[in-house]
């Protein structure tokens, strides 16, 4: 659970819809550009810019980060999550961080998907983005660059993309290189659901995985992991959110792996109530191979 600032969240920046597209105002891109060009330069009076604000103490202003993490690449068809996370014990700015815009830009700065379907502003402890490479109108976008964008209570968090034809060459990977403030930053992971099941994922070391299967703990069931890989670290979070508050309603459970070194076999889980010795309800298997 991450709590930073509790200061209100700003409203978001007026868009202008144009054929499943939206186009920041000008005045909108000019201010954020020379904030980040002014926090650029204090970032590099002090050694660099990502070191700079990985090693700030002290609260930070509201609407003051901007951090950019990269280039992650996925393929076309590919679904990503994003999370905000945070150490614990934070460091610094410690209360409630709230999520007020998810959006992802082209290079011209047009955005090309936003999420409407979340009800913002958001606690940053009950947020999870996703993104199967659309646009808003659910058409799939075309390869280039993409800039990932979280909007939120402190300010703003970035990660660039590299969009790729599935039929592409072998990536070369995606970039590890992290960047923070007070411990805050994003996790992007390759994400698969019940639509995945049997098939096989390929990662590269380094890269996050995440496991998304719908159901309904207020039935007794629940999924749990049956077989994991040794070269698959499991990384701790929220393992289920509801999809709504009404009593009774499902949700999602959650499970978040990090690639640690080659291998291949498989991953597997069961929807099953735990006091019962019958056969699960279902199951969902994957074959990950680690490059």
């Amino acid at each position: 659970m991450i709590r930073r600032n509790e200061d209100p969240v700003s409203p978001r920046p007026r868009e202008t819809k144009r054929a499943g597209y939206v186009y920041f105002p000008m005045e909108v891109l000019i201010m954020r550009t020379v904030r980040l060009a002014l926090l650029l330069v204090a970032g590099l009076a002090t050694g660099s810019f990502g070191q700079a604000l990985g090693t700030a103490t002290s609260p930070i202003p509201p609407g003051q980060v901007r951090v950019t993490t990269g280039v992650f690449t996925f393929l076309q068809g590919q679904g990503l999550a994003v999370e905000l996370t945070g150490d614990d014990p934070c460091p610094c700015t410690c209360g409630t961080i709230f999520v007020s815009a998810f959006l992802v830009l082209d290079p011209a700065g047009v955005m090309v998907y936003a999420d409407e379907a979340t009800a913002y502003p958001l606690p940053s402890d009950e947020w999870l983005g996703r993104w199967d490479l659309t646009t808003t109108d659910g058409e799939p976008v075309a390869e280039g660059k993409y800039t990932l964008l979280v909007m939120t209570s402190i300010g703003d968090f970035q990660a660039e993309l590299q969009v790729t034809a599935p039929d592409a060459a072998p990536r070369a990977g995606w970039s590890m290189a992290e960047a923070t403030v007070c411990g805050i930053g994003l996790a992007l992971y390759r994400r698969v659901d019940e639509r995945d099941d049997g098939t096989t994922v390929s990662l590269n070391g380094g890269e996050r995985l995440m496991i998304a299967l719908p159901g309904n703990p207020t039935t007794g069931y629940g999924w749990e992991a049956v077989e994991e890989p040794a070269f698959l670290a499991r990384i701790e979070g929220l393992p289920y959110r509801a999809d709504s508050h009404l009593i009774g309603s499902g949700g999602v459970f959650y499970f978040r792996y990090q690639a640690t070194e080659a291998g291949a076999g498989n991953l597997s889980f069961a929807y099953r109530r735990s006091w019962e010795a019958t056969p699960p309800e279902k199951t969902f298997t994957l074959t990950v191979i680690v490059r």
